[in-house]
C-alpha cells in the first residue's frame, strides 16, 4: 500500500512538472531580447517587452484583462503557489530520504546528491528550449559573465542546505535557515551600502534569539548542520544582493522568471561539479559500497535523488514566477507560511520529535523573519 502510494505521488510530481511547462509558457516574453544591441536600442526593446506589474494579494492585475473563467490571474496564482508549496515540501522529504540511504551528511556523497538534483533540472529545461516548447534565452558572453556570480551563490546555497538537511532533522535545518535575513542585512550594508531603518534591524533580535533558543535542546543538533546552514544563508544573501542589479537589466527581464532560473540552475551545476570531483569522487565507490552494505537499495537511491531533483527545480522555478506576479509583502508572507508547513509535515512524516524549546524558538524565529520582511517594506528607503 505504501509502495503504491509512493508510485502515485511520483506520477503526480511528473504531471505537475508538465503543468509547470504549460504555465511557464504564459510568462514567455512577447518580444525576444537582443543583448548585443546598443544601449539606446536596448532601451527601445525593453519598452516593447510586456512585464507583469507586481500584484497585491490578488495580484493587482488589470481586471479588464481577465483571461477566462477557467484560467485567469487568480487561478494562475493559485496554481503557482500550490506547486511552490507542494514542490518545496516534497523536495525536503525526498532529499532527506535519499541522504538517509547514503549515510547522511557524513556518508561521503552529499555533494553528489546536491549536484544530481541540479542536473535533473538541466535535463528538464534544456529539452524545453531545444524543442521550442519554451523560448530559449538569447544571451551574449557578457550576459553570462554578469549572471555567473548568481549561479555560483545559488550553488552554495543549495549545497549548504543539502549538507545541513543531511546532518540534522529537516525541521532543524529549516529553523537554521530562518536566520537568512540577518545575513542579508549585513551583506546589503557591505556590498550595496544600504542601511535600513532601525526598526528593520530590531526584528533581527527575535530571529537570532529564536534560533538560539530552539537549538538549546534540539535532539538532532549538529555543528555540521549549523555551519552548513550558515553557509547556505550567506550564499543566499549574496545571491540576492548581486541579483538585484543583474535581474533588472533589459536582457534579464526579457528572459522571464522561468528562464532566469533555468540559466541560474545551469551555472549552479557547473559550479558544483568541481566540489564533487575534488571532495567525493576519489572515495565515491567506497562511500557507495558502504551505503549498500547498510541495506540501501540502488533503485531507491536513484529514485529519491531524481524525485528530489525534479521537486527542487519545480518549486524554485514557480517561486521565481510567483515573485514576479505578487508584491514583496505577499511573497514574504507566503514564504513564511511555507516554512511552517515544511516543519510540520516533516515532523509528522519522519516522526521527528520537537522539544518545547524547539517549538517555541522556531515559532519566534519564523515570526521574526515575517516581521523583518514587513518592516523592510514599510520603512523602505526612497
Amino acid at each position: 500500500c505504501t509502495t503504491q502510494a509512493g508510485r502515485t505521488m511520483r506520477v503526480i510530481l511528473l504531471v505537475a512538472l508538465a503543468g509547470l511547462s504549460a504555465v511557464s509558457a504564459l510568462h514567455a516574453p512577447t518580444v525576444g531580447t537582443a543583448p548585443a544591441l546598443g544601449s539606446q536600442q536596448q532601451g527601445r526593446a525593453l519598452r516593447r517587452i510586456e512585464t507583469p506589474a507586481p500584484m497585491a494579494l490578488r495580484g493587482g492585475a488589470d481586471e479588464a484583462e481577465s483571461k477566462s473563467i477557467f484560467w485567469n490571474e487568480t487561478v494562475e496564482l493559485g496554481v503557482l503557489f500550490g506547486l511552490w508549496y507542494w514542490g518545496n515540501t516534497y523536495y525536503n522529504l525526498y532529499n532527506k530520504k535519499a541522504l538517509n540511504l547514503l549515510g547522511g551528511a557524513k556518508g561521503g556523497l552529499v555533494w553528489s546528491v546536491a549536484c544530481m538534483q541540479l542536473i535533473t533540472g538541466v535535463l528538464w529545461v534544456v529539452p524545453l528550449w531545444l524543442l521550442g516548447i519554451r523560448a530559449a534565452p538569447q544571451m551574449t558572453a557578457e550576459n553570462w559573465k554578469q549572471i555567473a556570480p548568481i549561479g555560483l551563490f545559488s550553488a552554495g546555497a543549495h549545497g549548504g542546505s543539502v549538507v545541513a538537511l543531511g546532518a540534522g532533522a529537516v525541521s532543524f535545518g529549516q529553523i537554521l535557515k530562518a536566520c537568512e535575513p540577518a545575513f542579508s542585512a549585513v551583506n546589503e550594508i557591505i556590498f550595496l551600502g544600504e542601511v535600513q531603518a532601525w526598526q528593520v534591524y530590531l526584528t533581527l533580535i527575535p530571529i537570532i534569539g529564536g534560533v538560539a533558543f530552539a537549538s538549546l535542546k534540539e535532539l538532532s543538533f549538529s555543528w555540521l548542520a549549523v555551519i552548513a546552514a550558515m553557509l547556505a544563508n550567506e550564499s543566499a544573501a549574496l545571491k540576492a544582493v548581486f541579483g538585484k542589479s543583474v535581474m533588472k537589466q533589459p536582457w534579464a527581464k526579457a528572459m522571464g522568471p522561468a528562464n532566469q532560473y533555468g540559466v541560474v540552475n545551469l551555472i549552479s551545476v557547473l559550479c558544483t561539479l568541481p566540489v564533487v570531483l575534488g571532495l567525493e569522487v576519489p572515495k565515491m565507490q567506497q562511500s557507495w559500497d558502504a551505503a549498500l552494505k547498510k541495506g540501501s537499495m540502488p533503485k531507491d537511491i536513484y529514485t529519491y535523488t531524481l524525485l528530489s531533483g525534479f521537486a527542487f527545480y519545480l518549486y524554485n522555478e514557480v517561486s521565481f514566477m510567483a515573485l514576479s506576479k505578487v508584491s514583496p509583502i505577499t511573497h514574504s508572507v507566503a514564504n513564511t507560511l511555507k516554512r511552517v508547513v515544511i516543519i510540520v509535515v516533516s515532523c509528522i512524516y519522519f516522526r521527528t520529535p520537537m522539544t518545547t524549546e524547539g517549538m517555541v524558538g522556531s515559532g519566534i524565529a519564523i515570526l521574526g523573519t515575517l516581521l523583518y520582511s514587513l518592516a523592510k517594506q514599510k520603512f523602505k528607503q526612497a
